[in-house]
């Protein structure tokens, strides 16, 4: 929607960039996971059939962590790399296929990627509130239950995760208001939110703001 685009075009920007640098695609691919599995179906057959024509070609890189841009780069004299620039023109084209793909099935079907929800729902952009940092703390925290449902707070390269005593009182539409991706509960006690590649300074506020 139009009034949305100026929004979700810098969270996807920033995915983009930080899937084509490093090679971590999670921000990018928890953007629409969640809101349209079948879109992820797409994605992953995409993905085989890239996988297949690198393979027919034949074109070898040897990456050493996630296959992004600096990782290629630094891999390009490896041994065993064969035919890596012609990576450049399959990334390319794909591009323009996925693009139109996921063009063609988010309209045809209306699925509800970022920037198309209904407008009685609430959308921001990552809300970090008037960029300070400490507000979103206690947002992610009120999210999450308040102070006392809190048990420990860690994370990872995207998702932050939360140690908690109840996490049937928690809310995943009020975190993905905060500008989470996803949200996964692998048991009672614990919650992963997908936050992304800034999830390092969301943890370390919401752990400052829980010792106050």
């Amino acid at each position: 929607k139009d009034k949305k685009k100026k929004a979700v075009a810098g969270l996807l920007l920033a995915a983009a960039l930080s899937s084509f640098f490093t090679g971590v695609t999670e921000p990018l691919e928890f953007a629409f996971m969640f809101l349209a599995p079948g879109l992820y179906l797409v994605h992953a057959g995409l993905t085989g059939i890239s996988a297949i024509v690198c393979t027919l070609l034949p074109v070898r890189s040897g990456f050493n962590f996630s296959a992004g841009f600096v990782d290629w780069f630094l891999s390009f004299k490896a041994p065993m790399a064969e035919n890596p620039l012609w990576l450049i023109p399959i990334g390319l084209a794909f591009g323009v296929i996925y693009y139109v793909v996921f063009r063609f099935v988010i309209t045809k079907f209306n699925l509800k990627t970022p920037g198309r929800e209904d407008d009685e729902e609430e959308f921001t952009e990552n809300l970090v509130v008037n960029g300070d940092m400490n507000e979103l703390a206690k947002a992610y925290i009120g999210a999450l239950g308040g102070k006392e449902n809190i048990v420990s707070v860690d994370n990872c390269v995207t998702r932050l995760r939360v140690g908690v005593k109840d996490n049937s009182i928690i809310k995943d539409k009020n975190l993905t208001a905060l500008g989470a991706r996803g949200v996964i509960r692998p048991g009672k006690g614990n919650i992963q939110v997908i936050v992304g590649t800034n999830v390092q300074f969301v943890a370390d506020a919401v752990k400052s703001e829980l010792k106050r």
